[in-house]
């Protein structure tokens, strides 16, 4: 997988959003299966992940981006984290799961869907969420 992939799905007849979700879902999918299929599968998902992503984080830094400038910042901000963490994943010296975790929680940003409740949520306590369109 590479952002080839994520060009070849944007040239598709879906809107942005299920494109991004699409690419997303490529790229997690690889990350979900690689450490099955050995270290060079590793470095090659988390590679392709963190390329998905510093395609994102250019751009999120467009001015042409129309995202509001908050969400920019905390997606900015992510990808940043994704580079970083990147590298130790790519050396074996941290686990895929936190990579594979923040791309499931963009895709259910991506397709909208509710976050689910914590543990520490109860009935009695009503919290206020505010979703923010990915």
């Amino acid at each position: 997988m590479s952002v080839a992939a994520y060009t070849r799905a944007s040239q598709n007849s879906e809107n942005t959003k299920q494109t991004e979700y699409r690419a997303f879902a490529i790229f997690t999918r690889a990350l979900e299966e690689a450490e099955a299929e050995g270290p060079i599968a590793v470095v090659k998902a988390v590679a392709d992940n963190r390329q998905l992503w510093l395609t994102l984080q250019m751009d999120l830094a467009s001015p042409a981006n129309q995202l509001p400038k908050e969400l920019r910042a905390q997606l900015l901000s992510i990808a940043i984290w994704v580079n970083k963490y990147s590298t130790a994943a790519m050396k074996s010296e941290a686990s895929l799961e936190p990579l594979i975790t923040v791309n499931k929680q963009i895709m259910e940003g991506l397709r909208g869907a509710p976050k689910p409740a914590t543990e520490t949520e109860t009935t009695d306590t009503p919290i206020e969420t505010k979703q923010t369109e990915v």
